[in-house]
């Protein structure tokens, strides 16, 4: 996804006319035309429907369309805070996350970060986490917070939060359920996953079919299909806790097993590090143990005592 493609966007939205924007932009239509295409494709989402008059936003359009606008906004004050440093050397710092983390916390930390190490240039990659563990290992990016420890003694893995995955659902999909119920029930109902998440990693593992799942790689399309009631999901309860604490979707413990993830920052050994790192990894920290605290996303300590009795008789799934 390039910076351009969201700017062609947001004019396309602002004007609600290709050829308006095209001659806003200063670029030809089939270029724009090109970019768009592009970017829904990226996605995996329509995000406009166009007629005789134009073009409108569709529902997914709209959504898109609000944050972007923030996000561009954002970046153009950011780059007038650092026009005056221009030309001096930045030091800076490749970040890896997975989507969840990325929800949770990231513009937190990064408006903090301005502030805290104004020096340190940061820029985030938002993947799955067997592909951060291949982009760190890569030189890619500098550390990760993903759902394993890297395999590699360049490196240290410093485990942050538990995370129990649940089953995420509308009242009307889920049913009579108990509050309660065992994976393999889960993994039954039609399910909106992505290949490289929790879910289909636990069920091979453990040898349990998802039988009417649907793989869908865009995470904005997976939460519209929870939302509307379409689709269920099993994950992180972060994934979709707004609607959940509204009462418009329900979500379950899973058991028989229970399935786990623990939160790594993996990095550089300590000894290794600059000062912006140290502080940076110390800011995501704080945030994450204020979480924990707080209750809000559900998050226990590493090694919490809820899932080591639990694995310790054998009715607890750590996944990696």
């Amino acid at each position: 996804m390039e910076l351009r493609q969201l700017r062609y966007f947001c004019k396309v939205a602002e004007h609600r006319s290709f050829t308006a924007a095209a001659a806003a932009l200063n670029v030809s239509q089939p270029t724009l035309g090109v970019q768009i295409k592009k970017l829904e494709e990226e996605l995996g989402l329509r995000l406009f429907r166009r007629h005789s008059r134009g073009v409108e936003l569709t529902e997914a359009g709209s959504i898109y369309f609000s944050h972007i606008q923030d996000v561009l906004r954002r970046l153009g004050v950011a780059g007038q805070a650092v026009d005056h440093l221009r030309t001096a050397p930045r030091q800076a710092l490749r970040i890896g996350v997975i989507p969840s983390i990325g929800i949770a916390m990231m513009s937190t930390v990064l408006e903090a970060a301005e502030s805290l190490v104004p020096d340190l240039e940061i820029s985030i990659l938002v993947e799955f986490t067997e592909n951060l563990s291949l982009a760190l290992t890569a030189g890619e990016i500098d550390c990760a917070l993903s759902f394993a420890p890297v395999q590699d003694e360049r490196f240290e893995s410093t485990p942050l939060y538990l995370d129990r995955m649940r089953l995420i659902g509308s009242p009307a999909l889920l049913g009579d359920l108990p509050d309660s119920v065992p994976f393999r029930v889960a993994a039954s109902l039609p399910l909106a996953l992505d290949k490289y998440s929790v879910a289909p990693r636990a069920a091979k593992e453990l040898g349990v079919p998802l039988t009417r799942s649907l793989q869908i790689r865009s995470m904005l399309l997976r939460q519209e299909l929870v939302a509307n009631g379409q689709r269920g999901f099993i994950g992180p309860y972060l994934f979709m806790h707004k609607h959940i604490e509204t009462g418009a979707l329900r979500c379950l413990d899973i058991d028989r097993p229970s399935i786990w993830c623990q939160l790594y920052l993996n990095s550089k050994r300590a000894q290794t590090l600059s000062d912006g790192e140290r502080r940076i990894f110390g800011l995501i920290r704080q945030h994450i143990d204020r979480s924990i605290r707080s209750g809000e996303y559900r998050w226990l300590p590493p090694n919490a005592k809820a899932f080591s009795a639990s694995r310790d008789i054998g009715e607890a799934y750590m996944l990696y």
